[in-house]
């Protein structure tokens, strides 16, 4: 069995992440953090796992789980685990970081697309990019692993095999939809369902920050570099 620990396990990615934990005949999840909740059930938060685990929130430090686990999921906001994850390095704890934060291999590329310096450029070289499609054989042995963003990935997916086959010109547009839950659990005038219902919005109809990583993978595949233009649209639907 592999003991999981999860820092940050209230959100809609958390909820998902728990939800194929809980299922794995493998894994045995040993804490679950959230500060908000600490104390309160999981399907106080997440009702659609009532009855599948007695697992409580837990207010605990990312440095108070690390010693029970093997592996531990960061489900984090993009910022977030570039705070702690040089300390869980040193704690020998294999990684899977679901933030933007080690995505890129190039700490160039945060500059252009988030807007800042990387403080770790050095560490961004032992992440997997963990899109198993593309980098399955590195991910068997990976200590590390960053988990690619969600339009980032079905574009890539789309677009990967055409790559390999030399079937795209460097110039692609990719036009994504995205329904509310992929805006997080924390409702804003945007992303309310009063606001969303029966309305198509553009929103980032220039550099979208999963822009980046797309061209990344495509130009990994195809060895020569792509301008993608993306826009994203949020439409009324949910996950």
């Amino acid at each position: 069995m592999i003991s999981v620990g999860i820092i940050g396990a209230s959100g809609y990615v958390g909820g998902e992440l728990l939800r194929i934990l809980l299922r794995h005949p493998k894994v045995d999840i040993k804490v679950i953090t959230s500060r908000r909740y600490a104390g309160e059930y999981v399907h106080r938060v997440h009702p659609n796992l009532k009855g599948l685990t007695n697992l409580q929130f837990s207010g605990k430090s990312p440095e108070e789980v690390l010693d029970k686990v093997d592996v531990v999921f960061l489900s984090l906001p993009h910022g977030a685990s570039l705070k702690i994850v040089p300390q869980i390095m040193n704690c020998g704890v294999s990684i899977i970081d679901m933030s933007a934060d080690f995505r890129f291999k190039d700490p160039e590329r945060y500059r252009l697309w988030y807007g800042f310096e990387h403080p770790y450029p050095d560490l961004l070289k032992k992440f997997v990019y963990g899109l198993p499609e593309l980098h399955r054989d590195e991910l068997k042995s990976a200590k590390y692993v960053a988990v690619p963003g969600c339009m980032a990935t079905a574009a890539i997916l789309s677009l990967a095999p055409l790559a390999k086959a030399g079937l795209i010109d460097e110039k692609i547009i990719v036009d994504a939809k995205i329904g509310s839950s992929g805006s997080g659990g924390k409702p804003s005038l945007a992303t309310h369902f009063s606001e969303r219902f029966g309305v198509i919005r553009v929103y980032k109809p220039v550099g979208h920050r999963h822009t980046g990583e797309i061209e990344q993978e495509l130009e990994c595949i195809a060895k020569k570099k792509f301008k993608i233009g993306m826009t994203a649209h949020a439409v009324n639907i949910v996950r």
